[in-house]
Formats: structure tokens, C-alpha cells, sequence
């Protein structure tokens, strides 16, 4: 039984490390998701899955750190603890996973909406950041260059490339829509995946917990 325990402990303390690597994944899936082109164009209801992977990141160091401390010192209040807080974290990214799958088909048309009314404004913060969108994705307007011409705007030189001086004939035939649309999708089903994989990993973490806090509460009760 010895031996069986100083595993249970052994493992407990590896897959602490493993939660450290993932709650850096989970901060840099979270903010992949919360980029300005996500802000700028999304509903704070599209950004609650990113949002909850970035604070659960952030506390599986802590909870990490519990757990480590936990099982090397055989300390009944911690690894309780710690099996109360990773099965809080496993909820909230079950909760994340559920909303990112729930809310991935109203993106849509949400986007393509919201992108109309930010490049209508043309606001400075807007302008800004539909500068920096179309020269990372190397597209122009919504739907293409003549978003703007219809509109009576000038076509922006960042629907060029190289920044080069831009009118509707030279400029990124494809618009931005599709570009951060398929973007989009993309980090909703690593954060959908992500959440899973990482909460597998914590369902099993949750259960040694349990284990190893039952023997040393029975090895504190035969003292």
C-alpha cells in the first residue's frame, strides 16, 4: 500500500506539472480569441469562451502549486483542496466548451453586421484596426475593395500591398469577412478541443486527489 501511494503521489505531482503547460495553453488559446479583430467585431457573448479559458489558466498555476504542496507533504486539508478546485476548473471549461460550441453558428451573420457598421463609422480606433486586418489577412472591405468606393471612400493603402498607394483596381480582390470568419471558427474549435483535452487531464488529477486524500486521512486517524 506503501508503494501503490507513493505513486498515487507521484503521479499527482507529474500531472501538476502537466496543468502548469496547460494552463499556458489555455492563457494563449484565451488570447488568440480576444485579439482586436475578435473585440472589435464580436459581442461580448462571443468572447466569454476565451475569457474563461484565459482566468481558469491563470488559476490552474495556483491550483498547481496546492496540489504540489498537497501530496509531497501529505496534507489532507490541501489535496482536498486541491480536488475541490480542479473539479470547479474542469466545470467552468465545460461551461467555456459549451458556450464556444453553442454560440459558433450565430457568428455569422453577427460578423458580417457588425464589420458593415465599424467600417461605415470609420472611426480612428476602428480605422486602425481595419488597417491591421486587412494587411495581416491581405483583403479589402467587407466583401471587397468596392465596400469602400460604394460608400464614397478612399480605398485604404493597407488594402495594398507593401501599404502601396491603393485604389478599387489594384487593391486585395477577396474581402475580410471570410478571412476572419474561417479565423474565427478555427480558434472556437481549438478552444472547444482544448477544454476537453485539458479537462480529461483533470478528471484524472481529481480522482488520485480523492485517493490520496482518503489514506491520509486513514493514516492520520491509525496514528
Amino acid at each position: 500500500m506503501f508503494k501503490t501511494m507513493r505513486k498515487v503521489k507521484f503521479i499527482l505531482v507529474l500531472i501538476n506539472f502537466i496543468f502548469v503547460v496547460c494552463g499556458i495553453a489555455l492563457i494563449a488559446v484565451g488570447v488568440l480569441g480576444t485579439k482586436k479583430h475578435m473585440t472589435e467585431f464580436l459581442d461580448s457573448k462571443f468572447l466569454t469562451a476565451p475569457v474563461i479559458c484565459i482566468v481558469v489558466g491563470c488559476v490552474m498555476f495556483v491550483v498547481a502549486f496546492l496540489g504540489c504542496c498537497g501530496a509531497i507533504r501529505h496534507n489532507h486539508f490541501m489535496v482536498i483542496a486541491f480536488a475541490v478546485l480542479v473539479f470547479i476548473l474542469m466545470i467552468l471549461e465545460v461551461a467555456g466548451g459549451v458556450a464556444a460550441y453553442y454560440y459558433k453558428d450565430e457568428v455569422q451573420d453577427f460578423l458580417k453586421k457588425n464589420m458593415y457598421v465599424s467600417l461605415i463609422q470609420q472611426k480612428e480606433g476602428s480605422v486602425e484596426i481595419w488597417d491591421e486586418l486587412q494587411y495581416e489577412f491581405e483583403c479589402c472591405g467587407v466583401e471587397g475593395p468596392d465596400d469602400y468606393t460604394k460608400m464614397n471612400f478612399k480605398v485604404p493603402n493597407s488594402c495594398c500591398k507593401d501599404n502601396a498607394e491603393c485604389s478599387e483596381s489594384n487593391a486585395y480582390t477577396k474581402g475580410c469577412f471570410v478571412q476572419l470568419h474561417d479565423k474565427i471558427k478555427k480558434n472556437i474549435t481549438i478552444i472547444i478541443g482544448v477544454a476537453i483535452g485539458i479537462a480529461a487531464i483533470q478528471l484524472l488529477g481529481f480522482l488520485l486527489a480523492l485517493c490520496l486524500a482518503h489514506r491520509i486521512k486513514k493514516d492520520n486517524e491509525d496514528r
